[in-house]
Order: C-alpha cells, then sequence, then structure tokens
C-alpha cells in the first residue's frame, strides 16, 4: 500500500474524528455527510474525494477494526486454554474503546462490527476443537454458542471495563459445555 501524503493523512483522520465525535450524540440514521463536513470545516468536495457517502465511510471504519480484530484473533490459537484468554483479547481492543463504543451500537446491513466480530469468533472455535473428539452437538452449534457468549463479554468490557471474574467464569462455562458435549471414548 502507497504511503498516503501527510495532507491526505490529515484529512482522513480529520473526517474520522469528527465522524466519531458526532455519533458520539447523533445516531448513524441522523448522520449526515454536511454535518461531517460542517463540523470538520470542510468542503462537501472533500469528503467525496474519500468517501461515496457516510455507509462508505463507515464501511472502512469497520474494516479497520474487523481487520484488527481477526489479526488479534491469529494468534489466539492456545489462549483459548488460560481462564483469562478473554480479558487478554479486550485488553488488546481497549486503545480503540472510544471508537469500539460507537461502531458496535450501529447495526447496517453488511456493515454491523458485532456481527464481524461474530463471524470471526466463529471461525476461530474450529482450531481449538480440533483436539475434541466425538462431539454431540454439531460444530456449528457450538460455534454460534462460543461467538454469542465471548462477544457478549468484549461488549460488556467495552462499555463497562474489564473483569477477570466474568472472563474466568466465560472460559470456565464454555469449557463446561464442551466436557458436556464430548462424548466419552
Amino acid at each position: 500500500m502507497p504511503k498516503l501524503d501527510r495532507r491526505v493523512t490529515k484529512t482522513l483522520n480529520l473526517i474520522d474524528e469528527t465522524g466519531y465525535d458526532l455519533l458520539a450524540t447523533t445516531s448513524f440514521e441522523r448522520l449526515s455527510v454536511a454535518a461531517i463536513c460542517q463540523t470538520a470545516q470542510i468542503g462537501r468536495s472533500t469528503f467525496y474525494q474519500y468517501y461515496l457517502d457516510k455507509y462508505d465511510w463507515l464501511e472502512k471504519q469497520v474494516t479497520i477494526y474487523t481487520d484488527k480484530f481477526q489479526a488479534l484473533m491469529a494468534t489466539r490459537e492456545e489462549d483459548f486454554k488460560q481462564g483469562n484468554s478473554l480479558t487478554q483479547l479486550v485488553t488488546e481492543l481497549l486503545p480503540d474503546q472510544e471508537r469500539l463504543r460507537v461502531l458496535l451500537v450501529i447495526h447496517v446491513d453488511e456493515v454491523d462490527l458485532e456481527d464481524k466480530f461474530q463471524e470471526i469468533l466463529q471461525a476461530a472455535l474450529p482450531q481449538y476443537l480440533k483436539h475434541a473428539k466425538n462431539l454431540n452437538v454439531p460444530v456449528p452449534y457450538l460455534q454460534e454458542i462460543y461467538a454469542s457468549t465471548a462477544m457478549t463479554y468484549i461488549r460488556y468490557a467495552i462499555f463497562h471495563g474489564l473483569d477477570d471474574q466474568i472472563s474466568l467464569f466465560m472460559n470456565q462455562a464454555f469449557n463446561a459445555v464442551l466436557a458436556v458435549v464430548t462424548k466419552p471414548t
């Protein structure tokens, strides 16, 4: 990827900061390109030079954090076994906490950060389950259970702060589920 000109980077950062600032007090449905431009003190043509519309801006933001989450999950294969693995994951997300708070409440078809995170969580589970043989429930069902419970904790921690006890509970509960659904050999 070619390095962006300093002025372009500054403009993109201004648009992003303004978008997030406005979304802290305005719903995405009510957010307008005009409001972003007026608040950022840029022309509409400047916004449209980089984005097609507010949905394109949102999609690019969701992609940034989806890619970061995917990269974090790629390093977690062995973390599943640790009692504090969710805390470790969320700790890595905390530098982006304010933006994640904004994005996690926006639910637009095809551009939903929570849905993207859940897809990534679901995709990560089979790697962990490769050691669990003779499951008496389908893996896709376990993927949904894991993804929804992990996402519940991630969302809770982003909005309310880390809680090691909840993380430990979530990991123990899921491991208990695995113990129950594994047929004895």
